[in-house]
């Protein structure tokens, strides 16, 4: 799949996932619950690649 986005975009979506990437990391140093830790690390490492793939667009 292909999408197209302008720099505003994508710039906007970098900044939406920096934001929960924050939130996520503070969350998943407050939580006991090995499953639910789990769950967190895998979204974080999505997320993670998320924004390696916008910061990274093309030429």
């Amino acid at each position: 799949m292909t999408l197209n986005l302008t720099d505003e975009e994508r710039d906007f979506l970098l900044e939406l996932l920096e934001a929960r990437h924050t939130a996520m990391m503070h969350e998943l140093h407050h939580t006991d619950t090995h499953d639910y830790r789990q769950m967190l690390e895998q979204k974080l490492n999505l997320m993670e690649a998320l924004q390696e793939k916008l910061k990274n667009k093309p030429a």
